[in-house]
């Protein structure tokens, strides 16, 4: 009982210091880190469950092959009952389901029997083809491989060495310059192999690795085939006689210096032109894109660079009244403050000790002013008009008020501002690093996503 008591107690203690410890943490980074844990126990999750949904054994012993030509698959499961309270991890590679040899037999019996239907796609036949042929070699549903090659029937060796090839292994028929009413007979010799389950017993791990290697192949099968011309159109026949037509002028102008082209075909008259590239008409194209890029970017760059300045402007607030305050109060006026402020800033720049920002650019704009005998209240409404922010607005109007009514509590209005001044640089140098911080967010994701994938991937091919 007093154990139970002193548990609850430091279980209490432990929930209270997370709580206090939570209240520190931003909102924003508290739900960002909420979120990656979401993720990441989501993630866990459906690795888990597909892991419990596989199910790889069978009454305990029993693994099911893949179907036929599906090649090996290794599953990674652990064995008990080797060493004593110890479960050792094992590597298991399965082969795919075998025909034997009597059962290859017959699906090779079976595939030459529909092999038309199966190289066949359109309204041709093997009695009469003219187009390409669907030469596969491989079927997938029976894991069996296939491998082509024409043979023309013919007694006459120039034809035969003429017509070898007319039909090529992946089925493309080249009938062109077959001569019309010319039918070409001939045959398919389809060799196909896959693996069987052996007829004697493997003894040894050499034999095994030897067999693992070997594929059954079936003698070759003729499919007889009729090669007929293409079928060709019109516009096709007078483009194949223009062909030939050209092809005998440079054959029987090879010594002339020219080749002289055909300018009459079947009654047509026929002129040539050099193909024009078209290519040129993409550069205006892609140069007005360019364009459109160009002026959208500085769009962008114009609001990246404002939104930069007023955040140097508004960090700098703080120190441009601090030191007018302190020059104030050592007795210059705001005009003379002004004009040392600006001087010691330049000076700093010239040593090289500080970068030129921009709110000591339009110092320098408000000193030039005052030498060309501009009126102090006109150059002080155009500092403010310049910057046009809210708190140089602020700053602009006590400096009017008290040259206008001679208020002598300037000093104390000022340190007022620059407690404000102080505030706003605490809130805008802490919206900087909130931006910063959300920049980071995408590569922080990027990484998760890697090692979320470095972990899952493994996973899910060993369920596989």
């Amino acid at each position: 009982m007093k154990n139970h008591s002193k548990f609850k107690y430091l279980l209490k203690k432990c929930r209270n210091s997370l709580a206090l410890k939570s209240k520190n943490i931003p909102r924003k980074v508290l739900k960002e880190q909420l979120l990656c844990i979401a993720v990441s126990l989501i993630l866990s999750a459906l690795v888990f469950f597909s892991s419990m949904s596989s199910n790889i054994l069978t009454n305990g012993n029993l693994i099911k092959r893949s179907s036929y030509g599906s090649g090996n698959r290794t599953f990674s499961l652990e064995v008990s009952g080797l060493s004593d309270g110890k479960d050792i991890p094992l590597d298991i590679t399965v082969s795919s389901k075998r025909y034997t040899k009597s059962e290859a037999d017959e699906v090779f019996a079976h595939i030459v029997e529909n092999i038309e239907g199966i190289i066949i796609n359109d309204d041709q036949s093997l009695a009469s083809v003219s187009h390409d042929l669907n030469l596969v070699t491989r079927l997938k549903d029976y894991g069996v491989e296939l491998s082509w090659d024409f043979y023309p029937e013919t007694d006459d060796p120039s034809d035969y060495r003429k017509y070898r090839h007319l039909i090529e292994d992946d089925g493309k028929v080249k009938n062109d310059d077959i001569p019309d009413g010319t039918v070409v007979t001939g045959y398919l010799s389809l060799v196909m192999s896959t693996f069987i389950v052996p007829e004697k017993e493997i003894s040894g791990e050499q034999d095994h690795k030897d067999y693992i290697k070997v594929k059954y192949h079936s003698e070759p099968y003729k499919i007889y085939v009729n090669v007929i011309p293409k079928d060709l159109s019109e516009y096709e026949l007078l483009l194949k006689s223009l062909n030939e037509k050209i092809n005998e002028a440079n054959i029987s102008g090879l010594g002339n210096d020219a080749l002289i082209l055909p300018t009459d075909l079947n009654g047509l008259n026929l002129s040539y032109h050099e193909a024009q590239d078209n290519t040129y008409l993409i550069f205006p194209f892609l140069g007005i894109i360019a364009a459109a890029a160009i002026y959208l970017r500085q769009g962008s760059l114009a609001k990246e660079e404002k939104k930069k300045r007023e955040s140097m402007l508004m960090l700098d607030y703080s120190d441009l009244v601090s030191k007018l305050m302190v020059y104030t109060g050592a007795g210059l006026t705001i005009k003379n403050s002004f004009l040392t402020i600006s001087e010691n800033y330049d000076k700093l720049i010239q040593r090289k000790l500080r970068p030129d920002r921009p709110l000591y650019y339009e110092l320098r704009t408000l000193c030039y002013q005052f030498q060309r005998n501009v009126p102090e209240s006109e150059v002080y409404l155009n500092f403010g008009k310049r910057i046009n922010l809210k708190s140089y607005t602020k700053l602009v109007s006590l400096i009017e008020q008290n040259r206008r009514t001679g208020t002598k509590n300037l000093r104390a209005m000022l340190e007022l501002e620059m407690n404000d001044a102080f505030e706003q640089r605490k809130t805008t140098a802490k919206r900087l690093g909130e931006e910063a911080g959300t920049k980071l967010l995408l590569p922080l994701f990027l990484l998760l996503s890697i090692v979320m994938v470095i972990i899952i991937v493994p996973a899910l091919t060993a369920i596989k």
